[in-house]
């Protein structure tokens, strides 16, 4: 029922929401180059312990950088074509890739050696996550063959495939409390599926996208699920039940990568050159960045202080916070 409110009411709301918004803007980033790659930078993940950063790039390599203060530590080789996505294990001592040369590859964080390749997509793969679960060695991939891959990181077996997707798969991610998987298409869907090797069949499909889906990713607690298309389009879910909660019109470029820090404050990022922060219970807008160059991916610390950008100029940024009132934690990595 309609229920008039009165002026004093109003104003005192527009004071507090101007309050709240002036708050979020005093939370300022300054931005600087730490590296490069030698092409463009379409991967970036922070491990758990927001100890270290890895990107992976056009140009066929890996590389891994220090928190916070952006040293490079190595350089891992061994892919024969692009690498599109990264993951660190729960552990933080392996980290799996995945390449247009249709492998992933897992590498042991400490040596920098490569542990295993597993084959078997018959097509790019473009996404790869491991399971969060304490201890798993369980990988999923992603690719343009329409399937979804588990894979035994430590055997080098493949454990399962799940079909679902009528067009390439584009990205994948666990839920962090391990049970479920979720990916997404150019079909413009989403899928999601039972962790359980036992199920193969979907569990749902979550439908709303007008565009090609190029990336999900669920919060910290497992309650929601971030999605971003090519139209620049961010949809928030509910999770389990799947039910659409918030359609934010971000960008005026594709979203390629988007990131939970550990408050549930997502960030993206896009080919308009923007970095953006956003509270996913109300749709604000809390920060818009001009960073001068288009951005593939981005990854941040878990209290949101420092955000990491894999740029197509093949530099790889740092965001850094220059204070901090927030008091968020500090003991998760960024995805």
């Amino acid at each position: 029922m309609f229920r008039k409110v009165s002026a004093a009411v109003w104003i005192a709301v527009a004071v507090l929401l101007g309050a709240s918004t002036l708050q979020a803007q005093q939370r300022n980033y300054t931005t600087r180059i730490v590296g490069n790659h030698a092409d463009e930078v379409l991967g970036v993940f922070v491990n758990d312990d927001n100890t270290m950063v890895a990107t992976c790039s056009l140009d066929e390599t890996i590389k891994l950088w220090s928190l916070p203060d952006g040293k490079i530590i190595r350089t891992l080789t061994g892919h024969t074509a692009q690498v599109n996505n990264l993951s660190f294990s729960g552990d933080d001592k392996n980290l799996a890739s995945a390449s247009n040369d249709r492998t992933i590859r897992i590498w042991d964080i400490a040596t920098g050696a490569q542990k295993q390749v597993l084959r078997g997509h018959t097509a790019e793969v473009i996404g790869v996550y491991y399971s969060p679960v304490a201890g798993s060695n369980v990988v999923a991939s992603t690719s343009f063959d329409k399937t979804v891959k588990l894979w035994d990181a430590d055997l080098g077996i493949e454990i399962k495939t799940l079909r679902g997707h009528s067009m390439q798969t584009n990205n994948v991610a666990y839920s962090y409390d391990g049970k479920y998987i979720a990916s997404c298409s150019d079909d413009r869907t989403i899928v999601i599926w039972s962790a359980d090797f036992a199920k193969k069949e979907p569990l749902m499909t979550l439908r709303g996208h007008l565009a090609p889906v190029l990336s999900v990713l669920y919060s910290f607690d497992s309650k929601y699920l971030a999605s971003c298309d090519q139209n620049g389009v961010i949809k928030i879910w509910s999770m389990p039940s799947g039910e659409l909660v918030r359609t934010i019109n971000a960008h005026t470029e594709l979203v390629q990568d988007v990131s939970f820090a550990e408050d549930n404050t997502l960030v993206s990022a896009s080919l308009d050159k923007t970095v953006k922060m956003w509270n996913i219970e109300t749709g604000e807008n809390l920060l818009t960045q001009d960073v001068g160059v288009e951005v593939w991916s981005i990854d941040l610390t878990s209290n949101a202080e420092i955000i990491i950008l894999g740029c197509a100029d093949g530099s790889v940024r740092f965001m850094v916070a220059q204070n901090n009132q927030s008091g968020r934690g500090n003991n998760r990595g960024g995805r």
